[in-house]
C-alpha cells in the first residue's frame, strides 16, 4: 500500500465517521425533540427520509470511486454506532 493509499482510506475512515455522526447523532436529536413536536409521526418520517438520503448519498460517493473505501467508511459508520450508543446510554 503506497503512501497515497494510506491517506486516502483514512480520508474514507473519517468520512464514514461524518457519515455515522450525521446519521445517528441526528437520530438522538430528533427523538429527543418528539415529544414537543405536535405531529410526531411526521417529524419521525421527515427525519428519517433526510438521514437516509444524506447518508446513502454519502456512500454512493465513496462507491463510485473504491470498494476498499466503502468497506472502510462502512466500518467507521458502525464504530460510530457504537461509540454513540454507549455513551448516550450512560447518559440516560
Amino acid at each position: 500500500m503506497t503512501p497515497i493509499d494510506f491517506v486516502y482510506l483514512l480520508g474514507a475512515l473519517l468520512w464514514g465517521g461524518v457519515l455515522g455522526l450525521f446519521h445517528f447523532g441526528g437520530l438522538w436529536w430528533t427523538l429527543r425533540r418528539l415529544p414537543a413536536k405536535p405531529r410526531p409521526k411526521l417529524w419521525l418520517g421527515f427525519s428519517f427520509i433526510a438521514r437516509m438520503a444524506g447518508v446513502l448519498l454519502g456512500f454512493w460517493v465513496v462507491l463510485r470511486e473504491d470498494l476498499r473505501a466503502f468497506f472502510v467508511t462502512l466500518g467507521a459508520f458502525f464504530i460510530v454506532r457504537i461509540i454513540l450508543t454507549r455513551k448516550i446510554g450512560r447518559m440516560g
